[in-house]
């Protein structure tokens, strides 16, 4: 049986360029140090031959993404839009959106659009701020915020 989701996984270009951002950046402090795999095992995990693997975790509460830089064999990159089938995003929840993206504006961080509220009652999202915006490597991360 299921008992919990235990991370979501990105594979990264430039891993320590991606952890710096997460820590300087988005000001994050539960980032585990990087470590490798190869050989035998992680090849059979990977289904891949040669594979060689640098990892890094950032903690958010309970919750723990994984990014993946992949020395060997090098992958091919993709570029997405939100809308596209696959293509990720990561939502964190936050205590005020405003500051948070003034914040994140005055560091350089680029936006979508400003946050927006839903104002559809009845809507299982009613109330909440939503907000896009780009993170290391151009992946989409998002900011929300319950109704207060």
């Amino acid at each position: 049986m299921i008992q919990k989701v235990n991370h979501v996984s990105i594979t990264v270009k430039d891993l320590d360029q991606v952890l710096a951002w997460f820590r300087d950046v988005f000001s994050l402090t539960n980032l585990w140090a990087p470590y490798e795999y190869k050989g035998q095992m992680i090849d059979n995990v990977t289904g891949l031959s040669g594979a060689h693997l640098r990892v890094g975790k950032v903690q958010v509460g309970d919750f723990v993404l994984e990014f993946i830089q992949y020395l060997s064999p090098q992958g091919r990159e993709l570029k997405g839009n939100t809308n596209d089938v696959g293509y990720p995003h990561i939502g964190f929840e936050v205590d005020d959106i405003e500051e948070m993206y003034k914040t994140l504006t005055q560091r350089g961080v680029k936006f979508k659009s400003p946050p927006v509220w839903n104002t559809t009652e009845g809507h299982p999202m009613y109330g909440w701020g939503i907000v896009y915006f780009w993170g290391p490597e151009d992946m989409t991360l998002e900011l929300m915020q319950r109704p207060k």
